[in-house]
């Protein structure tokens, strides 16, 4: 279930765009009393506001309700804060103001970060990789394994029959639009702890190099075929066609912020700047 207070907690940017949507809306309370999911006072939550809070597409109705109590709760405080003359005291508006600022800075890093495009090479993958190669590596037991997780037994039995007379590829290419297939993943490295549902992990732990395991079922009924490929000790660095995709990702993080850094020096040198003296 999720944590709702943590949700909202993390979309307080959203919920600050949300109160000027409220404030500054072009919409009439007649177009919003058409199509609103709750109301509190002359206030109206539609389900476009609801979807800019968050996804709203991966939640149950007992998820979205708690949603929408929270929103209501919100929209009480709020309106108890304007009938209390909240926003009209200066400690409200420079928090605004400071609130304001930040948000607009927030967004134009990210639209520079965004727009900043990295040229890769492998050949600079592969530098990168063998100067830094202390960046990955981790301090505990780490998996390579091929996982997939069926609705149903018959289908991970048929599954884990072509991957026995096959291989794993070619076992998750005949099954992939299967309706039955929850998901099928390849060369996928975690730790034991990280190993989901626990049924699969307690089988890893105990599985040599290129074992393909029974089918397992867990405590949610499905039934999960895993196979370890490699594995790693504690503190043993990783080959890089294992960690490709995470050396790219650190890489091209970098590129950016120094693409990043000498953009906010351009920035800097064209702009009047005085510092006065502080003492």
């Amino acid at each position: 279930m999720m944590n709702f207070q943590k949700l909202l907690k993390l979309k307080t940017d959203k919920l600050l765009l949300l109160s000027f949507i409220i404030i500054f809306s072009g919409c009439s309370k007649e177009e919003k009393q058409k199509d609103y999911l709750a109301k509190v006072n002359d206030s109206y939550l539609t389900r476009e506001e609801l979807a800019s809070l968050v996804d709203t597409s991966d939640l149950d109705a007992s998820e979205k309700n708690a949603l929408i109590k929270d929103w209501i709760y919100n929209e009480i405080l709020f309106q108890k804060a304007l009938e209390e003359g909240i926003t009209d005291e200066d400690e409200f508006n420079n928090i605004l103001q400071s609130s304001y600022k930040k948000l607009a800075i927030a967004l134009v890093i990210k639209k520079i970060y965004d727009e900043t495009n990295v040229n890769i090479k492998t050949s600079d993958l592969l530098e990168y990789y063998e100067k830094n190669k202390n960046y990955f590596v981790r301090p505990y037991e780490t998996y390579l394994i091929n996982h997939a997780k069926f609705k149903d037994e018959i289908t991970a039995i048929k599954f884990r029959d072509m991957a026995i007379e096959s291989n794993w590829e070619k076992a998750a290419q005949f099954i992939e639009n299967n309706n039955s297939a929850v998901f099928i993943e390849e060369g996928i490295l975690k730790e034991l702890n990280e190993i989901y549902p626990v049924e699969v992990a307690d089988a890893v732990k105990n599985m040599f190099p290129e074992e393909l395991s029974i089918v397992i079922r867990d405590k949610e009924m499905t039934y999960n075929v895993v196979q370890l490929a490699r594995k790693f000790n504690a503190f043993e660095t990783f080959p890089f066609e294992i960690i490709k995709h995470d050396v790219e990702k650190r890489f091209i993080s970098e590129q950016k912020a120094k693409q990043f850094e000498n953009f906010l020096k351009d920035l800097y040198s064209k702009s009047e700047i005085e510092i006065k003296e502080r003492y």
